[in-house]
């Protein structure tokens, strides 16, 4: 865009990811290699991780319609003939959809895990990865288009092919690595706190360029994500309302 003569700026909407939700749990025992949290959707790829013996997994369903009942059960009843240690969390509702855990439910089952996994080719950002890291665990991805590794580093994650015998052996590499919990954590929000403070500048520079008198600064001001993924639907409608994500709420 910015060749094209338009202003552009990239800004990972997962800085929005709140550290005072996804921390360590020092009172919480790990009882998995590993654990995923993401949809239960053919291209989050969840077959994976079948090499890793002891897995959790978080899941839900998006609004759009990625999965259904069956295409769900399919998918656990096939992990629990090949991989007798992987556990899915999350109970069904009497409609047979997926009971979403409130986040920090979610936070205390990824400290039950050694290692969180990012599986996907190619998505969006994925809040999850940032997730794991701000509770403090070393992450194992896949090559992926899409933003999710702007904050992992070398220190405490491995991009590793996507084939399960790969995933399961860099799962166990970081596990030996016992990589403290709170090393992953704070050099995760230096970058955080880097991408917020940008975005907070640009923000400053755009009321300062429409004569407006607000300014917004650190620390992190709003109380929901920026940029929230929603339906096209949906989302015009909030547009046309002006109701835009964290503005509103802020």
């Amino acid at each position: 865009m910015n060749q094209a003569g338009e202003a552009a700026v990239l800004h990972n909407k997962t800085s929005t990811t709140s550290e005072f939700i996804f921390k360590p749990l020092n009172n919480v025992p790990v009882e998995f290699d590993a654990i995923y949290n993401a949809q239960l959707a053919s291209w989050k790829r969840h077959d994976l991780s079948l090499g890793i013996e002891r897995c959790a997994f978080v899941f839900y369903r998006d609004l759009v319609g990625s999965s259904t009942t069956e295409s769900e059960r399919a998918r656990i009843n096939r992990h629990k003939e090949f991989a007798p240690g992987h556990v899915f969390i999350n109970e069904f509702d009497s409609t047979g959809k997926p009971v979403r855990l409130a986040p920090a439910h979610v936070n205390m089952h990824l400290n039950r895990a050694a290692v969180g996994i990012c599986l996907s080719e190619m998505e969006g950002p994925m809040f999850a990865s940032t997730e794991y890291l701000l509770a403090g665990l070393p992450v194992v991805t896949t090559p992926n288009h899409g933003g999710r590794d702007l904050y992992l580093d070398d220190d405490y994650s491995l991009t590793v092919p996507p084939d399960p015998r790969s995933i399961a052996a860099a799962v166990s590499a970081l596990k030996e690595r016992r990589i403290p919990r709170a090393y992953i954590r704070s050099q995760t929000l230096k970058r955080v706190e880097r991408d917020r403070g940008r975005f907070i500048d640009l923000v400053n520079e755009i009321f300062l360029e429409s004569g407006s008198l607000r300014r917004i600064a650190m620390p992190w001001p709003f109380r929901y994500p920026v940029m929230e993924w929603l339906p096209p639907d949906i989302a015009i409608d909030r547009s046309l309302s002006g109701t835009v994500d964290a503005f509103i709420t802020a």
